[in-house]
Formats: structure tokens, sequence, C-alpha cells
């Protein structure tokens, strides 16, 4: 009974004090459950393109196109290639490594996004990324808008605490006598608003809490490094595995022409067509090397599927990769982490089960706060 009364205690002044953060990460949870979605169908001028007969032009030869798109200064620092019929994604994005400010924009130095159609080399448009709508919401449930080394920490102490929440929320909750538990698992949608919130807040909060904690665990991934490493090694790895990224022989320019497009083909002949998106990073600094990733179609296993290289700036040759299949587990669940925590992992299916579970983890702290407030009230009405 005594440790119910401390369970309720903390999980009371747990909830006053991160209350708030966990309805705005929760409700941008939900909204980035489905944003790439929500993005390709508000912007289909930008992302469809008509497949044609005609294979696509060099990507060198499109990366040139979309650099002359940017504003002068903005330097292309990736490319997204998709399997579908989209058009070719180029990223210009770089960092204030010391910024006056402590927030998102003040970090961001600039963000910008071109699309063009690989057929025809057409400019579709272009985007201001650091102020479009799904990357602030990204950037608002990730760290709250501020700059990375504050925000991050802030929702990682956040969501510490959530998981506190829960855990001490089902002690609470936990009957003295099984009987009781098939009572308490049912709502009486037909009684008075303060027993049917009180229902709400208790019941649902016992459904969601499987889910609840896949999204915790999966999310303190980013925020604690002794957490990611702690994960690691109950799945049997020791640390997260790394590509070399030191160039054979260093480059004189960052990957460009006749590399960029050998890059890209050496990519296509490791993919033989099982691939959904292919991503490359072509760093600033021409003593390290490029990298690439891949998502698979098909990776074989229950796990998402995504290879990694390394990519030589000077010939576009691959000289160091991490394949999916020869992965240990913990690296698996490493690369699917971020597919798990957002419900993509299964597709459509999974991504419901995540949104309403983000949803509901948002109402917890507004049913539970207006439980607070009617005792509260208590008193003062009995006066």
């Amino acid at each position: 009974m005594r440790f119910k009364k401390i369970a309720a205690l903390v999980h009371l002044w747990a909830g006053l004090l991160i209350g708030s953060l966990i309805v705005v990460i929760s409700i941008t949870g939900c909204i980035n459950v489905f944003n790439t979605e929500l993005f390709d169908f508000f912007h289909r001028d930008l992302v469809s393109v008509k497949a044609e007969q005609t294979t696509p032009l060099s990507l060198s030869a499109l990366s040139e196109i979309a650099a002359k798109a940017l504003p002068e200064g903005n330097k292309i620092t990736g490319i997204e290639i998709s399997a579908a019929d989209k058009s070719y994604v180029f990223i210009a994005q770089q960092a204030d490594k010391k910024p006056t400010g402590i927030s998102y924009f003040d970090q961001v130095k600039y963000y910008r996004k071109v699309y063009v159609n690989p057929y025809n080399g057409v400019v579709l448009g272009q985007i201001n990324a650091k102020y479009e709508f799904f990357n602030v919401v990204l950037y608002l449930h990730r760290y709250l808008l501020l700059k990375k080394e504050i925000g991050g920490q802030l929702t990682g102490i956040a969501t510490l605490l959530f998981l506190l929440l829960l855990l001490t929320g089902l002690i609470i909750w936990l009957p003295k006598k099984i009987r009781n538990l098939r009572k308490k698992l049912k709502i009486n949608f037909s009684g008075k608003f303060k027993k049917l919130n009180h229902q709400l807040h208790t019941v649902f909060g016992i459904y969601v809490l499987p889910f609840a904690l896949v999204i915790v665990f999966t999310g303190l991934t980013w925020a604690f490094q002794w957490w990611e490493t702690g994960m690691l090694k109950a799945l049997g790895g020791k640390t997260r595995v790394k590509l070399a990224n030191v160039q054979p022989v260093p480059a004189l320019l960052p990957l460009h022409g006749l590399a960029l497009d050998q890059a890209l083909l050496s990519l296509m002949k490791e993919a033989k067509g099982n691939y959904e998106t292919i991503g490359i990073a072509i760093p600033s600094e021409t003593a390290k090397s490029a990298s690439a990733y891949m998502i698979m179609k098909d990776s074989g296993d229950a796990w998402l599927g995504m290879n990694y290289y390394s990519i030589d700036q000077n010939t576009g040759a691959i000289f160091d990769r991490i394949t999916h299949s020869d992965k240990a587990m913990a690296m698996k669940w490493r690369n699917s982490n971020e597919a798990i925590h957002t419900g993509r992992i299964y597709g459509w299916p999974s991504q419901i089960l995540a949104f309403f579970a983000s949803f509901i983890c948002a109402t917890l702290p507004v049913s539970g706060f207006l439980i607070w407030l009617r005792k509260r009230k208590k008193p003062a009405l009995q006066n």
C-alpha cells in the first residue's frame, strides 16, 4: 500500500513537470508517422514524375542543373534517388557550428531541396526546408526547436520521465485482487465526465503501455549515448559498427562529374533492383570519403534492410560497405530503430498503430491534469 502511495506521488509530480512537453512531443510524433506521405500528397508537383522509356540523364548533369537553381553559396551535400516514379532530390545543407542563439533556426545556416525530373532535367521546384512545415514539426519533436545539444537533452529527460510515468501508472492501476482485473479494463462511456475522464486516463494508459514502451525505448536511443550502447549490448553487440570515412587518396574536389556517375553505377550494381531509396552524402572535406545508404525493398527478414557504403570521391568506387545480410542483430535493430519508432517498419498497419499510440500518449497528460485539478478543488467546494 505504501509502495503504491509513493508511486502515485512520483506519478503526480513527474506528470505535472513534463506533461505539456509530452503533449507536444506526442502530437508532433503523430504527424511524423505520416510526414513522407503527407509531404508527397501536398507537393505532388515536386515529387511525382512520369516514367519515360528513355534512361535518366547522368547524375552529374542533373547535379549541375540543381546547383544552378540554388542560391549563391549553397552547395549540394546530398542526393536522394527513389526507385518509384519520383523526382531526384538534391539537398544543400549546412549547420552553423557556433550559432549565436539557442534555437534550431540559429543552428541551421541553410537547408534547401531541389526537385529535378531525371528524364529531362527540368527543375520542378525547390523548397527552403529550414522553414518547411514537416521539417519544422520533426525538429520540434526531436529538439523542441532548440539547437540539438540543448533540445536533445531536454526531450531525452522528458522521455525518461515519461517512462517513469508509464511504470508508476502501471503500479497504481494494478488491482489488489485478480478477479477485479476485467473490471479495470473497461470504460463506461455513459457515466459522468469525472468518472469517464478517470477511466480514459487509466484504461487507455494500460492499453497503450506496450506500444508506448516501444516508442520510448527507440526514442531514447537518439537522446543518450549510454542508452544506445546499453541497447546494443543487450542485443549482443558492443558498439555501433562504423564505415571507414577517410579517403584512400585525398580528393582535390568533392564528389562530382564522372566520379559521381560511377558512384551511382556502383550502387545500382550493388542493389540489383532491390532498393526503394539510394542516398549519397557528399562532404565538403575532401579528406573524408563520400557515403551512401540504400533502403532495400526486401530485406529477407523482419528488420528494415539498409546497406551503407564508403565512396572514393576521386573515382566513385566503393571501398567499404556494411550490408544488411552481414549485420549482427544489434546492428539490424539500430538501423531499424527509426522505422520502429515511427511505425514504418511494416508499412501502413504499423504506422496506424504508431499514430494512435502517440495520440493516446498525448491525451494522458491532459486527462491526468483534469483528475488532479478536480482533486484540488474538492476541499474548496467542501468549505
